[in-house]
């Protein structure tokens, strides 16, 4: 019978089992065309809320 030694007996840890792939590079989703009704609803709001805010402060100091 050979002798072997108890890390020898040992089965092979996963990590060596594992083969690396080379690194990619992954580009992020892009979400302009996507989302732009957002982008135009937003703005729609915010020239609203500017206009409105204005017509208050214009209403304060003549009225």
């Amino acid at each position: 019978m050979p002798t072997t030694t108890r890390s020898q007996r040992r089965r092979p840890s996963v990590r060596t089992q594992q083969r690396r792939s080379p690194a990619r590079v992954i580009e992020p989703p892009d979400y302009t065309r996507d989302y732009a009704y957002v982008r135009r609803d937003l703005l729609m709001i915010a020239f609203w809320g500017g206009l409105l805010f204005a017509g208050m402060v214009v209403a304060y100091f003549i009225l």
